[in-house]
C-alpha cells in the first residue's frame, strides 16, 4: 500500500521532539513557520540532527528580508546537513511583516518574486554568473564555488492566494502553499494555476499543491469549532487584506466585515460563520477529522499539510499530529 502524503506545520514551534514523532507517525515533511519569531532554518537544521528521511521545509520564508543568495546559502548549507531534504517555502508575505518588522518598502511583490525565484534556483544549480535584474544586479563572483550544494535542484513552493500571484506561481514555482482557502475559491485558482502552467509548456499536475490544513482536534467538539474560528478571526482581522479578500470573492463579505468590527479577535470568532469555518477547516473529535482528507486529496489537493490553530497548547498540537498520522 502507497502511504498517504501527509505534511505537518508546527507554525512558530521549535521542538525536535515533534519532528521526530512526525517522521516516526509517516509525515512526508515538516514544515518550519518564521514570521516574526526564531529563524525557520534554524529550527529546521536542528530539526535534521534528530530526523533520517522526512522533508524539512520552510513554510514560509518572505523574499523581502534575505537577498536571493543569502536565501541560496541557507537552502543549500540545510540540504547539506539533512542529506538532501530541504524544501524551500516562501512568499511575498504581507505589508505587517515586511514593513512592520524588516522596516523594508512592501513594493511590487510579484515582480520581485519571479526575479527571486530565478536568481534562487541559479544559485542553487551552482551558476553565480552575473545577472541585470531591475531588483538585483550581482555581478559574476567566484566565491559560491567554494560551496557546491548537495543538491542542484531543491523543490520551491510559493504562498500565493490571489490570481496574479498564483498564476506565477505555475509559471515558475515547483509547487503551490495556500492558506485558508474555500473550496469554491480554490476551484477557481485551480485555473488560474493551470494557466500560468502552460504558458511555459507544463502541465498542471507538474505543480504540486500543498495546502495548509487549519486542523483542530477535541474530544468536544464544540471546543475544537471554537478554536478554529478564533485562528479564522485573526487571519481575517489583522493580516492585512489578502484572507479577508478571498473570503470575500468566496461569498462571505458580510461575514468578514462583521469579523473586523469585532473589538477583539475571541469576538470576531463568534461571527465565523459555521458554513465558512466548514470549507476552510477540519475540526472535530479524532474520529471525524481525518476522514475529511480525503475530501481535499479529491479537490485537488496533493499534500494537505496540517497544522494546529495559532494558540494551540502542547497537548493540541499532538492531538493534531496523532489524528492525521499516515501511518
Amino acid at each position: 500500500m502507497t502511504r498517504e502524503r501527509t505534511g505537518v506545520l508546527f507554525a512558530l514551534r521549535d521542538d525536535p521532539d515533534l519532528a521526530r514523532r512526525a517522521e516516526e507517525l509517516g509525515y512526508e515533511s515538516v514544515w518550519a513557520a518564521e514570521g516574526q519569531g526564531r529563524s525557520a532554518f534554524g529550527k529546521l537544521e536542528r530539526w535534521a540532527t534528530v530526523t533520517d528521511e522526512v522533508g524539512l521545509a520552510t513554510g514560509i520564508v518572505n523574499i523581502y528580508s534575505r537577498t536571493p543568495a543569502a536565501l541560496a546559502q541557507s537552502t543549500a548549507t540545510l540540504d547539506a546537513h539533512s542529506g538532501g531534504r530541504a524544501i524551500l517555502g516562501l512568499g511575498v508575505a504581507h505589508p505587517g511583516v515586511v514593513e512592520g518588522f524588516h522596516g523594508v518598502p512592501f513594493e511590487r511583490p510579484l515582480a520581485r518574486l519571479r526575479e527571486y525565484v530565478e536568481l534562487v534556483r541559479r544559485y542553487l544549480g551552482g551558476d553565480a554568473s552575473a545577472f541585470d535584474g531591475e531588483f538585483f544586479a550581482p555581478e559574476r563572483t567566484s566565491l559560491w564555488s567554494a560551496f557546491e550544494p548537495v543538491r542542484g535542484e531543491v523543490p520551491i513552493y510559493n504562498a500565493a492566494l490571489g490570481r496574479g500571484n498564483v498564476t506565477l506561481t505555475g509559471e515558475c514555482a515547483d509547487g503551490w502553499l495556500p492558506n485558508l482557502y474555500p473550496r469554491a475559491r480554490f476551484d477557481e485558482a485551480r485555473g488560474w494555476l493551470a494557466e500560468g502552467a502552460s504558458r511555459v509548456g507544463r502541465a498542471p499536475d507538474e505543480v504540486d499543491v500543498a495546502m495548509y490544513v487549519l486542523a483542530a482536534v477535541d474530544d468536544d467538539p464544540t471546543a475544537a469549532r471554537a478554536s478554529a474560528a478564533e485562528h479564522v478571526a485573526y487571519y481575517l482581522r489583522d493580516v492585512p487584506g489578502y484572507y479577508g479578500r478571498v473570503a470575500r470573492e468566496a461569498g462571505y463579505g458580510e461575514m468578514v466585515e462583521a469579523v473586523r468590527a469585532a473589538d477583539t479577535t475571541p469576538e470576531g470568532a463568534t461571527r465565523v460563520s459555521e458554513a465558512f469555518l466548514d470549507r476552510v477547516a477540519l475540526a472535530g473529535t479524532p474520529g471525524t477529522v481525518r476522514d475529511r482528507l480525503d475530501d481535499l486529496r479529491s479537490m485537488g489537493v496533493d499534500l494537505p499539510v496540517v497544522r494546529a490553530p495559532s494558540g494551540a497548547t502542547d497537548e493540541q498540537v499532538r492531538r493534531v499530529l496523532e489524528a492525521f498520522a499516515p501511518d
